[in-house]
């Protein structure tokens, strides 16, 4: 399970990001799971997967989350369908990541803007909950069991269904 993210300039917009912040970002919540793939990837057996956590901002823009974070997230993305083909050729192993929704904890706190994140998911999200660490515990499982056999490369999204949205949902009445 990788679960490596930092970005020290995280709360600059990307436009005031330092090179060497952005750098950094990149370095610590993608490459690091390139590093972990390559040093555990001749340990593993056959069969046997990696999962990391990634966020919606791969994809979309999300004001507040900057500092080369959103780059980052979206080079993890991308890294994990490259190290799927390729430690899957060379291991048998797995690679995929979750793209989990925001969940209030001590780390997500760095953002400065959880609180009002985790309620316009559950304002909008198709299942109007708040997302929860054993939602997205419950889908790594599920891609490290026997389960997920088949599934290698892939972004699962665990966010209630907040990714399917175009539109901000109506109240419900």
């Amino acid at each position: 399970m990788h679960s490596l993210a930092n970005g020290p300039e995280v709360r600059k917009p990307l436009i005031e990001t330092s090179r060497s912040g952005y750098l950094a970002a990149i370095s610590a919540s993608s490459y690091s799971l390139v590093s972990m793939v390559q040093r555990f990837g001749p340990l593993m057996r056959p069969g046997a997967a990696a999962v990391s956590l990634s966020y919606l901002a791969s994809e979309r823009v999300i004001p507040g989350y900057g500092g080369g974070m959103s780059a980052a997230k979206a080079a993890l993305e991308s890294d994990t369908r490259v190290l799927a083909f390729e430690a899957g050729r060379r291991w048998g192993m797995r690679v995929n990541t979750i793209s989990a929704g925001p969940l209030p904890s001590r780390a997500a706190s760095a953002i400065g803007l959880i609180d009002r994140m985790v309620d316009y998911y559950r304002a909008n999200a198709a299942l109007p909950e708040v997302n929860t660490a054993d939602d997205v515990a419950n889908a790594a499982a599920f891609l490290c069991s026997p389960l997920g056999a088949g599934i290698t490369g892939a972004t699962l999204h665990v966010d209630k269904g907040y990714h399917v949205m175009g539109i901000a949902a109506e109240p419900q009445l």
